[in-house]
């Protein structure tokens, strides 16, 4: 039957299976730590702007490292930029170890560092993606790929809060980081198992990117797409781990909050890893959209803790069907490039760079308008932000 090929995907490769494992172990050194990051720097200043300004430094710092490193994943392998990123995220908590709560004066360099691993890891994490699946297995290794995303993002924090729950004052925060920089040497050790992918393209095309543009006008589309998908994900870094910090009794229970949360999150990466099929595309865009707004909606009623609960129950439902979704288009789009694979590298130092500027535009908005837990603003900003994904859908102009 010519359906049943396309209709059950293709098993996954071991070398698709390795990354996956590695992923795990990254992601799950970064939940460890990456919630605490901002209530850490909230306990040193309570003050919101410093959160703000480290997002904002480190979204910014991002997109000039990608295009740097893009250069070198081209040219050599993007397991440079995949070992990179891990040796730099190892280094970034190590040295929150050394400097404790001086981290504090030096959070700008913090945060040009941690934007400088993050983009390091991410360019050679999504180009190892498109190496390992093709369009059959895609919507199968992303299913999965963001249930271990989530398995070590529920299991993180929750060991985090326990242990920041354990310990008096800063000691626990110290701990949890210190514990992060182990899966991090771990992960570094690892990924020597990653085979390199030989090439004979080594000429880096970046330069060419406005010409592309011009020709493939649906490149450009899913580029602003990207740029919508980020606004939210800007703020949600670091706003509503505060949010919830500000009516909880202690931080660990942000932890324990959190792994719900992505327990959530897990679920609906499942089922789309069963399920989720490429013709449904548009289908998916709009559930997620509409959802993300349903979410914003209750917080209008007011900032509260079931409030939050809600809002961020229903977002981490929809989270993965958007991304999912969004990645498998993006990456079936850049199949169907003149280039094809030998723009695979440029197009993800594009991709990157256009959504870590819609992470930054969406912090530096909320600063502007909001700025404070308790503003008037911060729903509205949220409502805002969120009805903008619904936009997302038409850009790729497909039908259900």
């Amino acid at each position: 039957m010519p359906g049943t090929a396309s209709s059950t995907p293709r098993k996954l490769s071991t070398e698709a299976k390795n990354t996956l494992w590695n992923h795990g172990i990254y992601q799950f050194g970064n939940a460890l730590a990456g919630v605490f990051i901002s209530l850490y720097l909230w306990k040193l200043t309570n003050d919101l702007w410093i959160n703000g300004a480290f997002q904002l430094i480190m979204l910014l710092s991002a997109p000039i490292a990608t295009v740097y490193i893009g250069r070198i994943a081209k040219i050599k392998d993007r397991l440079y930029a995949y070992r990179a990123g891990i040796y730099l995220t190892a280094l970034f908590y190590v040295l929150i170890l050394i400097v404790q709560e001086r981290m504090v004066d030096y959070y700008v360099w913090f945060a040009c560092l941690k934007g400088v691993s993050t983009a390091f890891y991410w360019l050679g994490n999504f180009t190892m993606i498109s190496d390992v699946t093709d369009n059959e297995n895609r919507h199968k290794y992303l299913g999965w790929n963001a249930m271990v995303t989530h398995v070590a993002n529920l299991s993180g924090p929750a060991l985090a809060g326990l242990m920041i729950a354990s310990f008096s004052e800063m000691k626990g925060y110290i701990l949890v980081f210190g514990f992060s920089s182990l899966m991090f040497v771990l992960a570094s050790v690892l990924s020597l198992h990653i085979k390199k992918k030989p090439t004979h393209h080594t000429a880096y095309y970046l330069k060419y990117t406005r010409l592309i543009l011009k020709k493939r006008p649906d490149f450009t589309r899913s580029l602003v797409g990207w740029f919508i998908i980020g606004l939210p994900q800007g703020i949600m870094m670091y706003v509503p781990a505060i949010l919830l910090f500000q009516v909880l009794p202690q931080e660990s229970w942000v932890g324990y909050l959190n792994a719900f949360f992505l327990s959530l999150s897990i679920i609906s990466s499942y089922i789309l890893s069963v399920k989720g099929n490429e013709a449904s595309t548009n289908a998916y865009l709009s559930l997620a959209a509409w959802g993300f707004v349903g979410s914003a909606l209750v917080l209008l009623w007011d900032i509260s803790l079931w409030t939050v609960i809600v809002f961020m129950c229903v977002s981490s439902l929809f989270k993965p069907l958007q991304a999912n979704t969004y990645t498998a288009h993006y990456y079936q789009l850049i199949g169907d490039m003149p280039l094809k694979e030998n723009f695979r590298i440029e197009s993800i130092v594009i991709r990157e760079s256009v959504i870590n500027c819609g992470r930054a535009a969406g912090v530096l908005l909320f600063m502007l308008t909001a700025g404070q837990i308790d503003h008037v603003w911060l729903p509205w900003i949220l409502v805002l932000i969120m009805f903008m994904q619904v936009f997302i859908r038409p850009l790729i102009h497909k039908t259900i």
